[in-house]
C-alpha cells in the first residue's frame, strides 16, 4: 500500500496529527492521533472483508482493483479526524474541515480524483449516519464507533457521543 505510506509520510498529515495530540493533550479518553486513524482505518476495512463486500466497493466506486479499494478504505479511516484540532480552537465541523485538508493531501500522494471523492465523502459523511451516505462514508462512520472501547470508559456515563455509538463485539454484525 504505497500510497498509503506516502500519506503517513506527508508532511502537512504529520503536522494534522501533532495537532490533534497538542490539542488533546490535557485530556485522558478519546484521543485523536495516529493510533486511532489506524484502528478506525483497519476496523473499517475488516467492515467490508468480513461482508464480502470489496468486489462491490470496487464496482460502485469505479475502482481499478482491489488494491485500489483498499487504499481508499484505509486513507478515509487515517483521514477522517484529521481536522479535529480546528473544531477545537474555532468550533468549525471538523469533519468538514477535514475534507478538505484531505482534499489538498491526496493529490500529492498520487490518489486520483474518483479516489479523492470517495475518500472526502467518507471523510464528510463520518460524524452522522443518514440514509444517504455513501458506502465507505457508512463503513467509517461504524469503524470510528467500534474503535472504542466505550464499555471500559471511566467517563462513559458523561460522554456525549454515547447515545450515537455502537459498544459491543455483536455490533459487528449488521
Amino acid at each position: 500500500m504505497k500510497r498509503v505510506e506516502l500519506l503517513l509520510k506527508d508532511a502537512h498529515y504529520i503536522e494534522y496529527i501533532n495537532n490533534n495530540n497538542e490539542e488533546e493533550s490535557a485530556n485522558k479518553y478519546c484521543q485523536h492521533g495516529l493510533q486511532h486513524h489506524i484502528d478506525v482505518a483497519r476496523i473499517a476495512y475488516i467492515l467490508v472483508l468480513e461482508h464480502n463486500d470489496l468486489n462491490y466497493f470496487v464496482k460502485e466506486g469505479g475502482l481499478s482493483g482491489k488494491l485500489a479499494a483498499k487504499e481508499c478504505i484505509y486513507a478515509a479511516g487515517l483521514l477522517h479526524d484529521i481536522g479535529k484540532w480546528n473544531e477545537y480552537r474555532t468550533g468549525a465541523d471538523h469533519a468538514a474541515f477535514g475534507a478538505r485538508l484531505a482534499r489538498d493531501i491526496l493529490p500529492r500522494v498520487f490518489y486520483n480524483p474518483n479516489e479523492i471523492e470517495l475518500i472526502c465523502r467518507a471523510v464528510y459523511e463520518h460524524r452522522n449516519i443518514s440514509r444517504d451516505m455513501s458506502f465507505l462514508g457508512e463503513r467509517v462512520h461504524r469503524a470510528d464507533n467500534l474503535s472504542r472501547v466505550c464499555s471500559q470508559c471511566e467517563d462513559r456515563a458523561n460522554c456525549p457521543k454515547r447515545s450515537n455509538k455502537e459498544f459491543s463485539v455483536t455490533a459487528f454484525e449488521y
